[in-house]
């Protein structure tokens, strides 16, 4: 049989406090063993795959924020160049029932 995690184990491996795996474990956020009201243990390869469902690549991390610069960057671009555009206009017009 795999050896079990132990709560102090899981945190130190995880590098978070034993506050935040019982957090967890009460929200079903992890997974775990409830062998009685107050002890829980952890498979160490539930953990890993745990893990691995949250590993988001670096790169592709990048280039989505990198994306939503550029929509934003964009859209503000065309706001900014439209009202110029309106200043333009709304000067001429003045300028022209002079």
């Amino acid at each position: 049989m795999e050896k079990l995690l132990s709560v102090d184990e899981l945190s130190e491996m995880l590098g978070v406090t034993k506050a935040t795996i019982y957090s967890w474990t009460s929200r079903n956020k992890i997974p775990h063993i409830k062998l009685s009201k107050r002890l829980l243990k952890f498979r160490k390869n539930d953990i890993e795959a745990w893990i691995a469902k949250r590993t988001i690549s670096a790169d592709a991390s990048f280039l989505v924020q990198e994306d939503k610069k550029r929509k934003r960057s964009r859209t503000s671009l065309k706001l900014h160049d439209d009202f110029i555009e309106k200043i333009i206009r709304n000067a001429k017009d003045g300028a022209l029932r002079l």
